[in-house]
């Protein structure tokens, strides 16, 4: 990979590990941030990783495992910490989450 490349990627990176949570975060966004294409973006991303979407579900369902498991967001709803991580469907953020960690939002932050 060219040092041009690497600096946009990085770059490109940096921009989703800053704006994870923000629902309207795209391909298309990132790109215009980092001042490449969309189709250039994908293609860097596949080519040291994840895509784009996995990236962004992934540090989303970080966060939201973060603070579920808090020890001051008790009081939260589950929907309000799945809105606040960056999902806007929660029935699609039960599902992925369950998924990825073996368990629902409900049993990992166990008793309230």
């Amino acid at each position: 990979m060219s040092a041009v490349a690497a600096a946009h990627l990085n770059a490109a990176l940096d921009h989703v590990a800053a704006r994870f949570w923000d629902p309207k975060l795209s391909v298309a966004a990132v790109a215009r941030e980092v001042g490449i294409s969309p189709r250039y973006l994908q293609r860097l991303l596949v080519t040291t990783g994840p895509s784009f979407t996995a990236r962004v579900t992934e540090l989303r369902l970080q966060r939201a495992l973060t603070l579920l498991t808090g020890p001051c967001d008790n009081k939260r709803t589950i929907s309000d910490i799945a809105l606040e991580a960056g999902f806007t469907d929660i029935s699609h953020f039960n599902r992925l989450f369950r998924s990825r960690f073996g368990d629902t939002p409900r049993g990992v932050r166990g008793p309230g």
